[in-house]
């Protein structure tokens, strides 16, 4: 569970922890923690050590022995810093702002001068055409996300772990994110009555989806209707999935359910993008 996200610390009590109090020796409680979301580890290792310090306390007074209770923080990966905590998140943003420019405004633009209605001429079909606007939006995107990657390794000094799997899983992350990201706002756009109200409109959206998405502050933190956005935010699945494969070196397995998830509203927004195409022309 600690592997896959599910939980952020594990608190190991030994066997014999019991018999050790009445026998009067140190006990030691170790709480694995998953470190590499710092806030969460942070919280939690000093509510821990809280915790057993009351004990202590308490123990002491009640049976007046010399019982004491050491809280032993363990990491479970390497530390990871604040600011690798916000790549994933960062990657994120970078596709969904290629996608209100390349998937949005561009195609707004296009229609409003006409250009549309001359693809419409060409013996092209009309999900060919979508087809078309989706993957040039998708190259862009994924030229955007991974060089913004290779920047944040070499200035922010982040460092993925090193597994080929792993890496191979967060260029797909990243590729299915951006099919669908885009796809969402071509369907928006074809159906938006000018350039300037998608601009206004768009961007709200977006800070939308990145808040909730979980690339600035633990989703557990979140208060409960942030929680319910999340749940059904694209973004946010992208953002777990990309730290399970960065920092944790998860497999297949472990990002399964968010793969699912992007694979099924990818798939909802390549329906909605090629109908409302159709029928917004």
């Amino acid at each position: 569970m600690l592997r896959k996200g599910l939980v952020k610390g594990i608190v190991h009590i030994p066997l014999g922890f019991d018999r050790a109090l009445n026998d009067k020796s140190e006990v030691t409680i170790t709480v694995s923690l998953d470190n590499t979301d710092p806030l969460s580890a942070a919280i939690i290792g000093t509510e821990v050590a809280r915790a057993g310090q009351r004990l202590s306390s308490l123990i002491q007074i009640s049976s007046q022995g010399a019982s004491n209770i050491t809280v032993d923080l363990e990491d479970t990966y390497r530390n990871v810093q604040y600011i690798e905590f916000m790549a994933p998140g960062t990657f994120v943003q970078s596709i969904m702002f290629v996608s209100i420019i390349a998937g949005g405004v561009q195609l707004v633009v296009d229609k409003e001068r006409g250009i549309i209605e001359g693809y419409l001429v060409t013996p092209l079909k009309k999900h060919e055409i979508v087809v078309g606007v989706l993957l040039s939006g998708v190259i862009k995107a994924m030229f955007s996300s991974v060089a913004l990657f290779a920047l944040a390794i070499i200035v922010a000094g982040i460092r993925p772990h090193p597994s080929i799997v792993g890496i191979a899983l967060t260029i797909f992350t990243l590729f299915l994110t951006s099919l669908g990201l885009i796809a969402m706002m071509t369907a928006y756009a074809v159906r938006a009555p000018s350039a300037d109200v998608y601009r206004v409109t768009s961007f709200p959206i977006n800070l939308t989806l990145y808040y909730t998405s979980a690339a600035v502050y633990p989703m557990a933190g979140f208060p409960a209707w942030m929680k319910e956005i999340a749940l059904i935010n694209p973004e946010a699945y992208a953002v777990d999935a990309l730290r399970l494969l960065m920092y944790k070196g998860a497999g297949f397995q472990a990002v399964a359910g968010d793969f699912a998830f992007l694979g099924v509203f990818t798939g909802l927004m390549l329906v909605l993008a090629t109908v409302a195409f159709r029928r917004g022309l």
